[in-house]
């Protein structure tokens, strides 16, 4: 009971920080600070640095073999749970290796639309469609602060080691709310900030804590964190009534 307690206490206060945040000024959500850590931008969001963003050099390392066994990906295709015929968004695709298992989890009546920043990315992901003939794999440019999506079309958002790299991390989630159905929801994977074993570096990291609160800043309600992943934070937010 305690336990239970102490956790609707920290969720809350959470929420509050997120709130709180929603209500500062564009120019007052970020901060600039000239010690920072080498491989961040030096741009702090409600207290976290934001890391560099992987570009199309990157690709060989998100297709390397061992990734299979390091991050499970099956693990988290089947925590969406999806039936076939839904609406995805595999946002920072990179070189698409979510996307087109999220392909065929969605079915020829699904959709699953990769959003990347770098148009390398989505040319790869392209080639490779077109080489397996998926007639359902869509592709979409992104901006720093805006992912181009329509508004209420999307069932699943998922972002993969990517969240901690946006620049502008508040305006981009805002306008993901805006493009998820009512109820619609986000799949946020993060390498645990939490666990030191997990060798990656710091500001590619994140905490469920840090996710909640600024999830919570857009709107974002924290359903679930499913903890099946060797090395990663799986945390599903949901998209609720404002």
């Amino acid at each position: 009971m305690r336990i239970t307690l102490l956790r609707s206490l920290t969720l809350l206060s959470l929420l509050i920080a997120g709130v709180q945040a929603a209500a500062q000024p564009a120019a007052a959500r970020y901060e600039t600070r000239v010690d920072h850590d080498p491989d961040g931008i030096g741009k702090f969001y409600m207290g976290r640095e934001i890391a560099h963003v992987m570009g199309p050099g990157g690709m060989l390392w998100l297709e390397r073999p061992e990734r299979e066994s390091e991050e499970q990906p099956a693990l988290v295709i089947e925590a969406m749970n999806l039936k076939g015929g839904e609406t995805v968004v595999d946002f920072g695709a990179g070189s698409g290796y979510y996307t087109f298992r999220l392909a065929e989890a969605v079915g020829p009546k699904g959709t699953v639309i990769a959003v990347d920043i770098e148009q390398k990315m989505l040319d790869f992901i392209r080639q490779r469609a077109a080489r397996e003939n998926r007639t359902n794999v869509g592709l979409l440019r992104s901006t720093e602060t805006d992912p181009r999506l329509p508004s209420n079309r999307v069932d699943w958002l998922i972002m993969v080691d990517v969240y901690h790299e946006l620049s502008f991390p508040y305006e981009v989630m805002s306008r993901i709310r805006d493009a998820l159905k009512p109820g619609g929801r986000v799949a946020l994977i993060e390498f645990r900030k939490e666990d030191p074993a997990v060798r990656i570096k710091e500001v590619h990291k994140m905490s469920e804590a840090q996710a909640i609160k600024e999830m919570a800043a857009v709107g974002l309600e924290h359903e679930q964190t499913i903890s099946t992943l060797p090395i990663q934070h799986l945390m599903v937010f949901r998209k609720t009534a404002r």
